[in-house]
C-alpha cells in the first residue's frame, strides 16, 4: 500500500474507486483492513479513502505520549485530504475513530458533508474506563500479542470467531506484524480515555447517520443513544446483534444502511 507524506507524519493510505469521495476512519486497532467490505462494496460508486492510524499499521509511530490523540488525528485527516486535493468528504469513523470523527466535524466542519458514526462514545464513562484500562493492563502485563488478541475478543465479539475466523485471523495477523511498542499502545488507549467533546456535540450540523448494536461489549449502545439526542436531526439505527464490528459482521445489512442514507442526504 502506498505511504504519503501530511507533512508532519508519513501515512499509510489506500484508495479505491471514483466519484464523491468517502473516507473511512479506523478505530483503536487502527488499521485501514477493518474497513475491507466497505471499500470493495462502495468503490464502485464512490472514491474510497482510508489509512493506518499515526501509531499502527505502516503508518509513522512517533515516540511519546504527546503524539497521540483523538484531536491530533483529526489533524492528520485533513493533511491527509489536504494532499490528496479533497476539499469536502463524507465521513466514516468507528469506535476511536467515531470520535477522530466528532474533533472533524466540530473543528474543521467545512471540511465534512456528511457524517456517519458506527459503534462510538460521547466520552469515557466508568464502563469504558474499566474496558480501556483492562487492555492497556494486559499489554502491559502479557505484551503487544496478547494485547491484539484479546482486543480482537473485544471488538470482533462471538459470532466473527465462529462464522468469520478467517477475515478475524488475518487483521490479527496484520496487526501483530505492525504494532508498535508496549508505550505506544498505552499511549494510544489514553488518548480514547481523555477524549472528551460532549459539551460541543451539539454544534455538529452535517447530516449524521449513527449506528450501534445491542450486543457491543467494548462500547455500549447507550452511547449511541447519546450522540443521536446531541447531534439534533441525527438518524438512529441500533442493530440487535454485530458486536463491535457490526460493519463486518453484518457488513450486507450495515451497507446498504448506509448506502441509503447516502443517497437521501445526497449533496444538491
Amino acid at each position: 500500500m502506498p505511504r504519503i507524506d501530511v507533512g508532519k507524519i508519513t501515512l499509510n493510505y489506500v484508495e479505491e474507486g471514483t466519484g464523491e469521495p468517502l473516507l473511512f476512519i479506523p478505530g483503536l486497532v487502527g488499521l485501514h483492513d477493518a474497513w475491507d467490505y466497505q471499500v470493495a462494496h462502495f468503490s464502485s460508486q464512490y472514491r474510497c479513502i482510508t489509512f493506518d492510524h499515526r501509531g499502527a499499521g505502516d503508518s509513522d509511530k512517533p515516540v511519546g505520549s504527546e503524539h497521540y490523540s483523538t484531536q491530533i488525528i483529526a489533524e492528520d485527516v485533513v493533511r491527509l485530504l489536504d494532499v490528496l486535493g479533497i476539499e469536502k468528504v463524507t465521513a466514516f469513523g468507528t469506535s476511536t475513530g467515531g470520535c477522530v470523527l466528532q474533533n472533524l466535524a466540530l473543528d474543521f466542519p467545512g471540511r465534512v458533508s456528511r457524517c456517519i458514526f458506527s459503534n462510538t462514545w460521547t466520552k469515557a464513562d466508568v464502563y469504558v474506563q474499566r474496558v480501556q484500562t483492562l487492555r492497556k493492563w494486559i499489554a502491559q502485563a502479557y505484551g503487544a500479542d496478547a494485547y491484539v488478541e484479546f482486543s480482537s475478543i473485544l471488538t470482533n465479539g462471538p459470532m466473527q470467531f465462529r462464522y468469520h475466523l478467517d477475515k478475524v485471523m488475518k487483521i490479527e495477523k496484520r496487526s501483530k506484524q505492525t504494532i508498535g511498542s508496549v508505550d505506544l499502545i498505552a499511549a494510544r488507549i489514553d488518548m480514547t480515555l481523555t477524549h472528551d467533546r460532549l459539551a460541543d456535540l451539539h454544534r455538529i450540523d452535517r447530516p449524521s447517520l449513527i449506528i450501534g448494536t445491542h450486543d457491543d461489549a467494548t462500547v455500549p449502545a447507550y452511547f449511541s443513544d447519546d450522540l443521536h439526542a446531541a447531534i439534533k436531526g441525527s438518524t438512529l439505527v441500533i442493530l440487535p446483534e454485530g458486536g463491535h464490528y457490526s460493519y463486518r459482521r453484518n457488513s450486507d445489512e450495515w451497507n446498504a444502511i448506509v448506502g441509503k442514507f447516502l443517497v437521501e442526504t445526497r449533496p444538491s
